[in-house]
C-alpha cells in the first residue's frame, strides 16, 4: 500500500510502494551513473540511451511523476514543485549560491575548460536535486521522518558517485548532500536548490572531479529539461483533466 499524506514526524517507520519504489530508482542509478562515467564519454549511444534517454528521462522524471501523480493521486508539491514559500526558498538560494561562489572561483583558477557553459550546465541539470530530494528524500520523509530522509538522500546522492569520484570527494559528496536534504527539507521547495545554488555548488564538484562541460553539453541538456518539464507537467496537467482528486501545484 501507499503511503498516504500525513503531518511531519521527525522519526518514524511507515514504507509503502513509494518508498520501495524510490528505493528501486535510487539503487538503478548508482549502475546507469557508474556505467556511463565508464562507458558514456567513449561511446555515444550508450550515453544517449542509456544515461540521458533510461537514466534522466525515465528515471529521473517520469517514474517520480508517474508515482506521485498517478499512484499516491498528489500534486506537484510532493515532488517539491510548489509556490508556497518561493520566496525564502529563492532567497536561500541566493545566499548559498552567494557563499558558495568564492570556492567557485578558486576552483576556475586551475579550470581549463570555458566557465560560462560549465556552469550553465550545471544550472539547468534539474534532474539531480529533482530526483534526489523533491523524489527521494520526500518519500524517505513520509517513511521514516524527516531526521533520517536527508542522511538516506544524501547517501544516495554520495553513492551514485562511488567508482566516477575517489573516495574522498565521495564522503564530501555525502556531507553536502546531507546539508542539501536539510535545507530543503526546511522549505521543500525544488527551488531552494534549482538553479542557483546547483549551479554553483555541482559546477566546484563536477570541476574538482576533473569534468569540463562544453556548449554542445549545454543544448543536449537544454533539451532534456525540456522534456522533462514537458513530461512532469504535462502528465500532472492530464490527470488534473480528468481525475479531480490529483492535487494542486499550490500546496
Amino acid at each position: 500500500m501507499i503511503s498516504s499524506k500525513g503531518n511531519r514526524r521527525a522519526v518514524t517507520f511507515d514504507p509503502g510502494l513509494d518508498t520501495l519504489l524510490a528505493s528501486i530508482t535510487a539503487a538503478i542509478m548508482i549502475g546507469i551513473y557508474y556505467l556511463n562515467a565508464k562507458y558514456g564519454f567513449e561511446q555515444p549511444a550508450f550515453f544517449f540511451i542509456g544515461f540521458v534517454l533510461i537514466g534522466h528521462i525515465i528515471l529521473n522524471a517520469t517514474i517520480p511523476a508517474f508515482v506521485v501523480l498517478v499512484l499516491c493521486k498528489e500534486g506537484l508539491s510532493s515532488l517539491g514543485i510548489k509556490r508556497e514559500n518561493l520566496f525564502s526558498s529563492i532567497l536561500i538560494s541566493a545566499v548559498l549560491a552567494a557563499i558558495f561562489s568564492n570556492t567557485l572561483f578558486q576552483a576556475l583558477e586551475g579550470f581549463d575548460g570555458n566557465p560560462i557553459p560549465h556552469i550553465i550546465f550545471n544550472g539547468i541539470s534539474l534532474w539531480e536535486p529533482l530526483f534526489v530530494y523533491g523524489w527521494l528524500q520526500l518519500r524517505f520523509e513520509r517513511a521514516f521522518g524527516y531526521v533520517l530522509a536527508p542522511i538516506i538522500a544524501g547517501a544516495a546522492f554520495a553513492a551514485y558517485h562511488i567508482g566516477t569520484f575517489p573516495i574522498d570527494m565521495v564522503l564530501m559528496l555525502f556531507v553536502f548532500g546531507v546539508f542539501y536534504g536539510i535545507v530543503f527539507g526546511f522549505v521543500r521547495n525544488i527551488l531552494v536548490l534549482f538553479p542557483m545554488t546547483w549551479a554553483v555548488g555541482s559546477s566546484i564538484g563536477t570541476i574538482q572531479g576533473g569534468y569540463s562541460f562544453d556548449w554542445s553539453t549545454v543544448i543536449v541538456y537544454a533539451i532534456v529539461l525540456l522534456l522533462q518539464l514537458m513530461i512532469i507537467f504535462g502528465l500532472w496537467h492530464y490527470i488534473r483533466k480528468y481525475n479531480t482528486s490529483v492535487g494542486s501545484v499550490v500546496k
